[in-house]
């Protein structure tokens, strides 16, 4: 499997399931919030008291705030997370793109002109060797006879 395909899926992965967190977190603020005004009825009707609906309300708000709070920084995380799947899903099509039969073909072509240009090269190196080897053994025959 492709090192693009597992960093997408587990990318994905992270996507949602801070989807599946974020849902639950607003699932969790709208019931407490339903929760409080529940709480907010019986006590009023109970004990008549403004002060103690009031502070429950203010204690409402507060949790409220803590768990908006909460939920910006997931949206924020699942912003990012989306930012990382597209430029994940860009590197993706252009190594797909850049794995085109012509592509192959062309990037083949020029590594064989490039096996051409070394197999040359050293060919004309060995025949350099060659007469070099020849030249010495001519010299170290002529030495021999003087």
């Amino acid at each position: 499997m492709r090192p693009e395909t597992v960093a997408f899926r587990e990318l994905d992965t992270l996507v949602r399931n801070l989807t599946d967190q974020l849902a639950g977190y607003r699932r969790r603020a709208l019931s407490a919030e339903s929760r409080i005004r529940e709480l907010e009825q019986l006590v009023a009707e109970r004990d008549g008291t403004l002060i103690e609906v009031r502070a429950d309300g203010l204690r409402s708000a507060q949790a409220r705030a803590l768990l908006e709070a909460k939920v910006r920084e997931l949206e924020a995380k699942a912003e990012m997370a989306k930012a990382e799947v597209v430029r994940v899903q860009a590197a993706f099509a252009a190594a797909a793109e850049a794995a085109t039969p012509q592509a192959v073909d062309s990037e083949l072509s020029r590594e064989n002109e490039r096996l051409r240009a070394r197999l040359a090269e050293a060919r004309d190196k060995t025949a350099q060797l060659g007469e070099r080897m020849r030249f010495l053994r001519q010299q170290t025959g002529q030495g021999a006879e003087r």
